[in-house]
């Protein structure tokens, strides 16, 4: 990636945030041209200024395996994404998409399903699935599926993707809980506030 001159992080965040939503729509050239002028910046920055990149690294992997066949480089980008954000469904979407690109189905079902861990009704990662079909390469790909081992792995494989799932599910509840408590703590010391301001106004005018 080329280096570029250097920009606010609030504008650097906007342009990179632009190139991914461009890598969504399948717009490489243009989001890439975005990307390798300022990703630079923002991973040769402070640790703010490289989550930042690594929010978008997996955008950025997409773009280099689509337009330059760099399937094994893209995939370290999704890597990079994912060890900042590894909740984040989209990153694991991208690296499907790579590996599908590269045609590498049963690697690309498993990155899908790694995202439904997270995220389990996510519409984007369904539908590649409903394309392309669920069913996952057995664990040891060199064995018939119905063998011993595949299908002792197989069902470690699905309690392993069932936990996740269900992690997942307790953290957005707990996000919800905790989204509720603010909005309860704000509510009260706004009322609170409000009641001084009365209460002054009122020794104010005696």
């Amino acid at each position: 990636m080329a280096d570029s001159k250097r920009l606010p992080r609030e504008e650097l965040e906007k342009l990179v945030t632009e190139a991914a939503i461009l890598t969504r729509v399948e717009e490489f050239d243009d989001a890439v041209e975005i990307f390798e002028a300022h990703l630079p910046q923002l991973s040769a920055g402070l640790d703010e200024d490289k989550i930042i990149a690594a929010s978008v690294f997996s955008y950025y992997g997409l773009c280099i395996a689509a337009i330059r066949k760099q399937y094994s480089d893209g995939i370290k980008y999704c890597q990079l994404s994912l060890k900042v954000q590894s909740s984040n469904p989209e990153h694991y979407e991208n690296k499907a998409r790579i590996h599908l690109l590269a045609r590498s189905r049963g690697r690309a079902v498993d990155a899908l399903f790694d995202g439904l861990g997270y995220d389990p009704n996510n519409k984007a990662i369904n539908k590649i699935l409903d394309g392309i079909g669920r069913r996952r390469e057995p664990v040891i790909t060199f064995l018939p599926r119905d063998n011993v081992l595949n299908v002792y792995f197989g069902k470690k494989r699905h309690e392993n993707f069932e936990n996740r799932r269900a992690a997942a599910k307790r953290r957005r509840r707990q996000q919800t809980l905790d989204h509720g408590k603010v909005t309860a703590a704000d509510t009260r010391l706004k009322n609170a506030q409000l009641a001084a301001a009365k209460k002054k106004k009122q020794q104010s005018g005696k």
